[in-house]
């Protein structure tokens, strides 16, 4: 009991406002179930927004996985174009050594054509045989030089067609093949650049997407503070109003010389009553489960039995025997600590088959159902009683 009113005593400052009296109240149900529902509306969002991210990091990927692939060819298209621009130089200085040599054979043609005229290649054998100063044969002597010679321009003429041909493939291969190369490097050059923008876009939206998501998670750690909040306060309120009637009680009971006033037919006594509400008030929170008796878990007829224990009066752990374990009272006249009962079949007992211990102003606390906690609920929330029974031992 001692350590009930201390920590009655010691409630969080924020709670200092809230006054036993209720004015103002404390966080009410309603109040809890929405902050509830709102959680859950901002676990839906985060929700999405995470989707949304996934999403926007795959395609992040994609494009950057694309972006490397695309960057890898233009460095190959890079390293391709300046092979051919190597290879063009080369080109060029053979083009330059081609181009000597035609001039050199052009030269050498001209030359052996000069030479020909010169010679007498411009009349006719007979006349050249007999004017010739060395005789007959000196002619022929010349003639067989002129044999030679002509042999030699025809080989130079050839060299020289020759020489030509070398240097129009040289020109045209180096500059097609430089063409083609540096058309290449510009294709890649433009893939490389709307590959880098659409990554960047695409960063873009992924860190628009991670910001939305940190908003969201931050809205919603808000609003989780929010409901734990509420449901700390709500329960603090109440284990202190228990706290302090648990005190009342304990004084009334001390202060009486006798034993309890009930006796078998008539009901327990109202302190006694409000010491099995007070007592239940204080197991809030805790689970349901089958057979429970606590002090860690119970079910609704457990709960009942040891709220009453703490009153001194025994009660059956199930709801048929506690039906019968006091006077009927009418829902109308209902005392703290009276068992409110509910069945089936409302004009069947033997259909029974959940108990709570009312606490005032129409409600009642009850360990309802399995998943569920032990908590405050209205007396007609399973349904309407059956009745109620103050127990007399």
């Amino acid at each position: 009991m001692g350590c009930g009113l201390i920590a009655a005593l010691s409630l969080p400052s924020a709670l200092s406002g809230w006054r036993l009296d209720g004015n103002p109240s404390p966080p009410s149900t309603s109040q809890i179930n929405s902050a509830e529902g709102q959680v859950k509306q901002n676990q839906a969002s985060l929700g999405a927004a995470q989707g949304r991210l996934s999403t926007a990091n795959r395609a992040l990927a994609d494009l950057q996985t694309q972006a490397e692939v695309l960057t890898e060819r233009y460095d190959e298209t890079l390293v391709n174009e300046q092979r051919a621009a190597a290879a063009y130089k080369v080109t060029q200085a053979r083009l330059a050594s081609a181009r000597q040599a035609e001039n050199s054979s052009q030269r050498q043609l001209a030359g052996l054509a000069a030479q020909e005229f010169e010679s007498g290649g411009g009349f006719d054998a007979v006349t050249s045989m007999l004017g010739d100063a060395n005789g007959p044969q000196g002619y022929l002597n010349e003639v067989g030089m002129g044999q030679v010679l002509a042999q030699q321009g025809t080989d130079t003429l050839a060299v020289n067609q020759a020489n030509d041909v070398v240097a129009t493939v040289f020109r045209t291969q180096a500059h097609d093949l430089l063409v083609a190369q540096q058309a290449d490097l510009h294709a890649a050059t433009a893939l490389k650049v709307a590959i880098q923008a659409a990554v960047a876009r695409q960063l873009q939206f992924v860190r628009a997407d991670k910001a939305q998501q940190d908003k969201l998670a931050t809205e919603l750690a808000t609003a989780e503070a929010h409901e734990t909040a509420l449901v700390a306060a709500r329960q603090a309120y109440l284990a202190a109003q228990a706290a302090q009637r648990a005190a009342a009680a304990a004084a009334a009971a001390e202060s009486q010389a006798a034993s309890p006033t009930w006796s078998a037919g008539s009901g327990a006594s109202a302190t006694q009553g409000d010491i099995a509400a007070n007592w239940a008030l204080t197991q809030i929170g805790k689970p349901y489960q089958w057979g429970g008796a606590g002090p860690y878990s119970y079910d609704c007829s457990g709960l009942t039995m040891v709220a009453w224990e703490h009153a001194g009066v025994q009660l059956a752990h199930y709801t048929g025997y506690q039906w019968d374990a006091g006077p009927q009272v009418p829902l109308d006249q209902l005392q703290r600590g009276d068992l409110v009962f509910y069945a089936t079949d409302n004009s069947d007992p033997g259909t029974i088959h959940h108990v709570g211990i009312y606490i005032g102003n129409g409600e009642m606390v009850d360990a309802p159902y399995t998943g569920a906690f032990v908590r405050i609920d209205s007396i007609y929330a399973p349904g309407v009683p059956i009745g109620a029974v103050d127990p007399a031992g």
